[in-house]
């Protein structure tokens, strides 16, 4: 009868033990998807300040763009010259839950942006079967180019995350970020005041 009770005394002990460890990473789930939500959310609920650092995914502002070379899907030469003096850019990576979620976002304001299907460039990140759906979403409103990770034309913008979008003006980079929102207020800041 001893060894019944030391059992379930014992069994009691791993029960409460459990729960504590599940409490616990129960916990810090939560907190991880706030940091996750505010991530997404541009950083509202973070400071200017705290911002930049999660928030930057290509080169800072009045950063000169590097020289890069690329090839268009369509087969054409691809360089910064070759999209005027306010290009609009920006980098996807299929599979990557924000690149989908603001992808929409980008054909839509590339396809109402001025100056036409020349004045925007999207990068295609990865290899092969898995971007032709991104390029057939992307090649209406934009020239495409398809690159590796690590490409010359993400060197060359200094991206270290996806989704991220560039506006450049006169080969510098006049806004960067991981949301859409924020280039394209700039971008049409920028319209509105050139007349």
């Amino acid at each position: 009868m001893a060894y019944v009770v030391a059992a379930l005394v014992l069994v009691g002990l791993l029960g409460a033990l459990n729960l504590m460890l599940a409490v616990g990473v129960v916990r810090r789930l939560r907190e991880h998807s706030a940091e996750l939500a505010a991530l997404r959310s541009g950083g509202a609920a973070a400071d200017a300040g705290a911002l930049s650092s999660f928030g930057e995914v290509a080169l800072r502002d009045g950063s000169p763009v590097g020289a890069f070379t690329a090839v268009a899907v369509d087969g054409e030469p691809v360089t910064l010259g070759t999209f005027g003096d306010r290009p609009l850019v920006g980098f996807f990576s299929p599979g990557c839950t924000p690149c989908e979620e603001q992808l929409p976002a980008f054909v839509e304001f590339a396809a109402d942006r001025p100056g036409g299907r020349g004045t925007r460039l999207a990068v295609v990140v990865g290899a092969g079967e898995e971007t032709a759906e991104t390029v057939e979403r992307l090649s209406p409103v934009a020239t495409v180019v398809v690159e590796p990770d690590g490409g010359p034309v993400q060197q060359a913008f200094g991206v270290t995350g996806f989704p991220a979008f560039v506006l450049v003006s006169d080969g510098l980079v006049t806004a960067s970020h991981y949301q859409l929102h924020a280039v394209a207020g700039r971008d049409a800041a920028a319209l509105s005041a050139a007349g």
